[in-house]
């Protein structure tokens, strides 16, 4: 049998090994492990985005598109030396843990990474949330000082394409922070960079709106955001309801772009992260114009590191048995990003 062991202390799952594996290779062995951060910033981006700033002593080497999973209860604590407790006879334990006793989520939450910035003080990872339930409403809480748990660096991050020299960035709500990650990952390769940023309002866009967007059905870039602004990445940003920059889909407004000429397909990877439905149509568009586009995938993941089985995606694979010509992947482990083309929708 094997047990995953929360960091505080408790057993969270417990599956027999046979049950691994039998849907995906065993992934590739890599860093990551459990620390204890503390929030040295927390605050409101939007109506529901908020941007928590983590630091750490030390944490091992991420990229974009990687992911950590977050307690959202109580404050971490140190793991408490065992006890006994007694048991009556027709009566359950005594708990006392906090992490037993607590009204808190006993899953971890997934949020990918937003930047990182390695500093003589440590490291410090950005985070930013939608508050969506109980897990990441008790998240807003914590105050500055507060010490977190955490695990991660998880998952398998983008890859810049070293022969492509330009670059779309693509993100739709809760998808827009790994793409600031990415950005400055892009420009530290000396890529050229054009994000497209995604929202239904401009009251749920979880950037700060340094200048008033172009509104043109163009989509032109421009320098308007202070997060992609820190790595000189012109932004096109898309609203719904056309309450800020471009009315429609941010889809579409990357679809103008492209159809515009502004960048060469043969030149161009395209990176994109949000709802199913943007991902689905960005990766249609650049198979059907042949740029190579790499997708990072949301699902629920209970574990992050492929134990309990539950984030599956299914992708194209030839060797599949009986000739199917798919076959599942966990999006945790195997992903979160993956090839467009390998993505069966």
């Amino acid at each position: 049998m094997l047990f995953f062991v929360d960091f505080v202390g408790f057993v969270i799952f417990v599956m027999p090994l046979c049950t691994m594996g039998a849907m995906h290779d065993a992934p590739t062995v890599r860093a990551r492990g459990g620390f204890v951060a503390e929030a040295v910033a927390h605050e409101p981006l939007c109506d529901e985005h908020y941007l928590l700033r983590l630091r750490l002593a030390s944490f091992p080497p991420s990229r974009p598109g990687q992911f950590v999973q977050l307690r959202c209860g109580p404050e971490a604590q140190p793991p408490a030396e065992p006890q006994q407790r007694p048991w009556t006879p027709g009566r359950g334990p005594e708990l006392s843990q906090p992490e037993l006793t607590a009204a808190a989520p006993l899953l971890r939450r997934p949020f990918s990474l937003a930047g990182r910035g390695d500093t003589p003080a440590g490291v410090e990872l950005d985070v930013i949330y939608r508050t969506v339930g109980m897990g990441t409403r008790l998240l807003t809480a914590a105050p500055v000082g507060a010490r977190l748990s955490l695990l991660g660096p998880l998952g398998n991050g983008f890859t810049v394409l070293a022969d492509r020299r330009a670059a779309a960035v693509i993100g739709g709500g809760v998808g827009i922070p790994p793409m600031l990650y990415l950005a400055d990952a892009l420009a530290a390769a000396g890529k050229t960079a054009v994000a497209f940023a995604g929202a239904r309002s401009r009251a749920l866009l979880p950037l700060h709106v340094t200048a008033e967007p172009p509104s043109d059905t163009a989509g032109p870039p421009a320098v308007c955001t202070a997060e992609f602004a820190r790595s000189g990445t012109p932004t096109v940003i898309a609203t719904d309801d056309g309450s800020a920059g471009f009315g429609g889909f941010v889809s579409d407004a990357f679809e103008h772009w492209l159809s515009s000429g502004a960048a060469a397909a043969d030149d161009l990877a395209v990176y994109c992260c949000g709802p199913e439905a943007l991902m689905r149509r960005v990766g249609e568009v650049c198979i059907a114009r042949g740029i190579p586009c790499q997708l990072a995938l949301e699902r629920h993941m209970a574990c992050g590191m492929g134990t309990c089985q539950s984030c599956i995606v299914r992708v194209r694979d030839e060797n599949a048995p009986e000739d199917r010509g798919w076959s599942y992947k966990l999006c945790c482990s195997d992903g979160p990003v993956f090839n467009a083309t390998d993505v069966l929708w």
